[in-house]
């Protein structure tokens, strides 16, 4: 028994090391759809930074406390409140904030986001979309109908809403409604490697997100 520890003590160490990092420090995570698109795709391989709200265990997805809280704009990994999947989206709305959406338009306590198209293809529309300081791109596919809410929603305090890049193609709280503070698992800071054809070669490999 001696020599049998001995032997896989190296596989222990390691073990304790990477469950410590991914817990503690940072994990990653594939993209399986094309909801984020076109500030993620699917093939793309992101890194989560742990440090930024607190610890949590990764694949059970466990929050074990927590420190911090996220900002509008910003990408993060979560548990949604209707299944067990972690999901990465953007954070629109922060407790406290008044949010209205009608089709394409997106006002936070009261003020419209500003928006604007950078390109046309015959699929798809990009554009990019102001918020607070921080400027990202959104998409839209042709001939998929924008959700439209239509109501002003107040988030409630410890809760947070988030929507899809691809504005017209994905689930988001305007289905599913807010997300937990304490589901939220991470802040997504980069494409830590992508094997996504869509993007080009140097882009493939520790790649920044806005």
């Amino acid at each position: 028994m001696t020599v049998w520890l001995r032997n896989i003590r190296p596989f222990l160490l390691f073990f304790i090391f990477l469950a410590t990092f991914r817990t503690g420090f940072a994990d990653w995570s594939p993209i399986p759809s094309g909801s984020m698109e076109p500030t993620l795709y699917p093939g793309d391989v992101v890194w989560i930074d742990k440090t930024a709200f607190g610890p949590s265990i990764p694949i059970i997805n466990k929050k074990l406390f927590s420190w911090g809280q996220p900002e509008r704009g910003d990408i993060i990994t979560f548990v949604p409140p209707h299944t067990d999947q972690l999901y990465v989206k953007r954070v629109i709305g922060v407790p406290g904030d008044r949010i209205r959406i009608e089709g394409m338009d997106v006002y936070v306590n009261g003020q419209k986001l500003q928006q604007h198209e950078i390109a046309a293809t015959q699929k798809y529309l990009l554009g990019q979309e102001q918020l607070d300081r921080n400027t990202h791109a959104f998409q839209l596919t042709r001939g998929i109908p924008v959700p439209w809410v239509g109501r002003t929603m107040q988030v409630p305090r410890g809760k947070y809403f988030v929507m899809g890049d691809h504005r017209n193609n994905s689930a988001d709280s305007r289905f599913w409604g807010f997300v937990d503070g304490e589901k939220v698992m991470g802040r997504v800071t980069a494409v830590a490697l992508s094997v996504s054809p869509r993007r080009e070669l140097f882009s493939r490999l520790a790649l920044s997100v806005d």
